[in-house]
């Protein structure tokens, strides 16, 4: 019996560890499967610490903190303009508490099972590289997918363009599998480059930035190679860069048209730059909705009611008419106006308490995953770069997996 009982948790770690690993390629499908996928990881994961008795693993900080920030959410609903709009989101918030959990419980616990999930997440990393080479030559995908957007790849998500916050968002862990498995460090360069070149090839401006920043500071804290041969090596990548924007009629009109030109004809004030842009005039109407519902906000999921009303009229943005949008597509914005100062606050308190405690741990221990997950959060909240919003499925499912990461070599 004793023996049934073993072989039955055994199967259930198996299980879980086996939905883990193949993770991200939920994030390639669709909001429905990666919410069931989260769902049946969570409750595979309760079970487990149920029959191990091992609820005790919950009794921690970082779980008591996102507790508080669950509850944040839900008082946050409670005030808001249309509770039934904010409801599923808030409610719902516990899933990604639980999420984190799950992955912590597998991870640093045994490297084999580790190195089994990294190495998957690393391969489903390679194949969407590949695919997106694919596309920018062909103009389709693998699987025949066609960007609706000049310059754009979309590669297995299809129509929805933001296959560059998948890229965000695995690629330090996959640079940091190459690092500790390869000898010649020389290697891990060249991937490094690679992988921030696909990421530029994308098209897509606001992460790309990110993925620019992001493997730069990874490569000047891991590698050893003296400063000048750093600064080389990102001065190579740049006229990389340069030289495909000027080969490429798409790029070139993202990168340089779009972004450079109209820096340059506003003497590089950014606060003009914006008034002639869609971003713009997305943050401009959280601005006002924040002044409106300082306290509150409006409630996670009512940017889209509330930024079409005609009181948000801004003339002195060029794209005021596109304001109305389903989120201002920057971070602060959406926490400012979603949750107000109460919802701000209570995000800014929870990060404190934890980067303050897992920066505290990167000093000691050095772990590469620990410090990707790390680099990740923090470049996440970047002011002004534009982003998708923090609450929809796809991009809380990458936010929480890394935050995760950190969370399980935070011990």
């Amino acid at each position: 019996m004793k023996e049934l009982i073993q072989n039955y948790k055994l199967e259930s770690k198996t299980f879980l560890i086996f939905l883990i690993a193949l993770f991200p390629v939920t994030l390639l499908i669709g909001s429905s499967f990666i919410n069931s996928s989260i769902v049946l990881i969570d409750i595979l994961f309760l079970f487990i610490l149920i029959k191990e008795k091992k609820i005790n693993f919950l009794k921690n900080q970082s779980f008591y903190i996102l507790l508080f920030l669950w509850v944040a959410l839900i008082i946050n609903m409670l005030l808001s303009i249309n509770i039934e709009n904010s409801l599923s989101r808030s409610i719902g918030f516990i899933r990604f508490v639980i999420f984190v959990f799950a992955i912590k419980f597998i991870l640093n616990k045994n490297k084999n099972d580790d190195r089994l999930i990294f190495i998957s997440w690393s391969i489903i990393f390679f194949i969407v590289s590949i695919d997106i080479i694919f596309e920018s030559i062909f103009g389709f995908n693998t699987l025949g997918f066609q960007s609706y957007l000049p310059g754009r790849i979309s590669s297995f998500l299809n129509d929805e363009l933001k296959i560059g916050n998948f890229y965000f968002g695995f690629i330090l862990l996959t640079l940091s599998l190459i690092y500790y498995s390869l000898k010649t460090k020389k290697f891990f360069l060249i991937f490094l480059i690679f992988f921030t070149f696909i990421s530029f090839i994308i098209g897509e401006r606001s992460n790309f930035i990110k993925v620019f920043i992001i493997t730069f500071l990874f490569f000047l804290i891991v590698d050893k190679t003296i400063l000048w041969k750093k600064l080389l090596l990102f001065f190579i990548t740049l006229s990389l860069i340069f030289f495909t924007i000027s080969k490429n009629k798409d790029l070139k009109e993202r990168f340089y048209n779009q972004t450079f030109i109209p820096l340059v004809e506003h003497n590089y004030d950014i606060k003009e730059f914006f008034r002639f842009t869609t971003y713009g005039a997305h943050y401009d109407t959280a601005i006002q909705i924040f002044k409106n519902h300082a306290y509150f906000g409006v409630g996670l999921k009512n940017y889209r009611i509330e930024s079409g009303k005609a009181k948000y009229e801004n003339p002195n943005f060029r794209f005021n008419e596109k304001r109305k949008t389903t989120h201002p597509h920057q971070v602060h914005f959406e926490f400012l106006a979603e949750t107000g100062l109460f919802g701000y606050t209570s995000f800014f308190i929870f990060f404190l308490v934890f980067l303050k405690r897992s920066i505290k741990i990167q000093f000691k221990n050095k772990n590469i995953y620990h410090l990707s997950g790390l680099l990740f959060i923090l470049i996440s909240f970047t002011p002004l770069i534009p982003s998708g919003s923090f609450f929809t499925t796809y991009g809380a499912a990458i936010f929480w997996l890394n935050f995760a990461v950190v969370e399980a070599f935070n011990d």
